[in-house]
């Protein structure tokens, strides 16, 4: 969705009104947690639960981030509930924050509960001016830490702005599993090594994305796999005996990739988290865990290049991995 201002950006915050009168209803008519809340404070609750759409895995975080970062201005209870499609405590523990829900804290009874659907709502002005004493349930595709970061540092010498990758860290520590795939990897990878960053959504034919259509000629394909190549291969004469971690949405990409003499790829294939609703692959907790590895390792390289011709999408993926420990990043069009 486009980022623009003024008369369309208000038309879209009226749209997402209507929005979330419908996503109260029909939310509350299936559910079976009315209860009224046991909290003593109403808690504000980032939600991915698949009653919307939500986005890539990217795209989830910046929401995550936006709403812990205006709780902690407020000193509001923050919570994250993660269930779709797969549970977020399966890859991802509280670091610093228990953001866990309790027993009997969540509701979907629109008496207790307030609905605030913010996709593309970059600006987060109805978050800003929000005042219920209700829980809040909020849906998000944007990083808005900005816009709040200034909401409530601006004039004010006692309150400093946060680091996205600050809160990143004080939210989220691997799991188990994770932990143990990135040390395997980091084994034989090393400490010193940089990452190249390719994202074709469904040009080559091997990732299925939406709507995106693929190269119908295969001159095109092989044209654009040797592109890449051969950016990869300059990258390797400039940082000469470093190790190159090469992540693509493309495993025809990354097979080519590997080939090259100190390219290093992860296995494994990826499937995009909003793209699947009917058809979850039965091995979809590997798949999904690929990403997380994939996010994790690209944030401890030295530095983050994401390399791509003007056609192939610019993910913030790479860049948002590298906000996790604020490390170099680099866009290179070819």
């Amino acid at each position: 969705m486009a980022t623009y201002y003024g008369r369309k950006y208000r038309l879209l915050e009226f749209r997402h009104f209507f929005k979330e009168l419908l996503l109260t209803i029909k939310i509350a008519l299936k559910s079976k947690e009315l209860n009224k809340p046991q909290a003593q404070s109403p808690i504000y609750i980032a939600m991915i639960d698949g009653q919307s759409f939500h986005g890539g895995m990217c795209d989830r975080f910046k929401g995550i981030i936006s709403l812990y970062a205006y709780c902690k201005y407020h000193d509001i209870p923050f919570r994250i509930r993660y269930t779709y499609p797969f549970k977020l405590e399966d890859y991802l523990l509280p670091a610093t924050y228990d953001w866990i829900l309790k027993k009997n804290e969540y509701t979907d009874n629109p008496k207790y509960c307030r609905v605030l659907y913010m996709r593309g709502e970059h600006l987060a002005k109805r978050l800003l001016k929000l005042k219920t004493n209700k829980q809040v349930h909020y849906y998000s595709n944007r990083d808005c830490l900005e816009h709040i970061n200034n909401a409530y540092t601006n004039g004010n010498k006692n309150r400093r702005k946060f680091r996205w990758g600050e809160l990143f860290c004080e939210l989220f520590h691997p799991g188990p599993v994770l932990e143990e795939r990135i040390l395997s990897i980091k084994k034989e990878l090393g400490d010193n090594y940089y990452a190249a960053v390719f994202r074709f959504q469904n040009l080559l034919g091997d990732f299925q994305e939406y709507h995106f259509k693929s190269l119908n000629n295969k001159d095109e394909v092989e044209k654009l796999i040797e592109k890449c190549l051969d950016s990869i291969k300059n990258l390797k004469a400039m940082h000469k005996d470093k190790a190159l971690l090469v992540t693509s949405d493309s495993i025809t990409f990354l097979k080519k990739a590997v080939q090259i003499e100190g390219v290093h790829i992860i296995p494994g294939t990826l499937i995009h988290m909003d793209g699947q609703k009917n058809n979850i692959p039965q091995n979809s907790y590997e798949i999904y865990l690929k990403s997380f590895i994939d996010f994790y390792m690209l944030s401890e390289a030295q530095k983050i290049y994401r390399i791509g011709t003007p056609y192939m999408y610019p993910s913030e993926f790479p860049v948002y991995a590298a906000k996790i420990h604020n490390i170099p990043f680099e866009s290179i069009t070819i």
